[in-house]
């Protein structure tokens, strides 16, 4: 008795799949959404799609040629796809325009013998920005020449820059900076933590040995 219940119910599924054709799963749902940071592995799994019967499986861009390029697929089994990451996603971020998002969509065809049915999945891939990258001083090393005389509090340099290749205007992309070394006396400070503008602290006295100071700034 058992048996033959497993045997009806095989036949029914097979008879569903008939009518139905291809199928993304749950049903109904045509759009997916899924984050992931930019340095994930090229061969790593972004997204577990469950979609079938299956012939045949494509990926095509959506608002972009070239979007579905970063991604591959793997059969996991009859029923369930793995997609996977065929392209380095750094190159998408950290550049003046950035671009976080990848649209693409997955088609899958099916041969039921008397018509092929076609069935959609829209899929947007959000490429999250690591920071990863350290911050490079332009122009460095700096050199500055100070007037024994120099009012305290005046600021006395305002070319200390660094730059890094994390996402623009994000917090990623913020530095900081600090002095940290060739400042045992306390003569000099930084006007904030972001903005590297040299500041007097103290009175320079030439005649005491106030002749040269090697600042070692930090950008972190």
């Amino acid at each position: 008795m058992v048996a033959s219940w497993r045997s009806i119910t095989i036949a029914l599924i097979a008879l569903l799949q008939s009518v139905i054709g291809c199928q993304f799963y749950p049903p109904g749902e045509y759009l997916r959404f899924v984050r992931v940071p930019e340095d994930l592995g090229v061969g790593e799994e972004v997204l577990i799609i469950d979609v079938f019967p299956r012939n045949k499986l494509m990926l095509t861009a959506l608002d972009k040629d070239g979007d579905a390029d970063y991604f591959t697929y793997r059969d996991l089994n009859r029923t369930t796809v793995s997609l996977l990451l065929a392209r380095s996603l750094e190159d998408l971020v950290d550049r003046d325009k950035p671009q976080n998002v990848l649209k693409f969509k997955l088609t899958c065809d099916f041969d039921n013998e008397e018509d092929v049915v076609t069935s959609s999945l829209a899929i947007t891939v959000y490429v999250e920005d690591v920071n990863d990258h350290a911050p490079i001083f332009q122009n460095a090393p700096y050199h500055v020449a100070i007037e024994e005389l120099t009012p305290v509090g005046l600021t006395v340099f305002k070319g200390i820059h660094a730059t890094d290749r994390d996402k623009p205007n994000t917090p990623n992309s913020d530095i900081h900076y600090s002095i940290t070394a060739g400042n045992e006396k306390g003569k000099f400070g930084l006007d904030n933590s972001h903005e590297a503008y040299l500041v007097l602290k103290k009175p320079l006295d030439y005649d005491n040995g106030d002749r040269e100071f090697v600042l070692i700034i930090t950008a972190t």
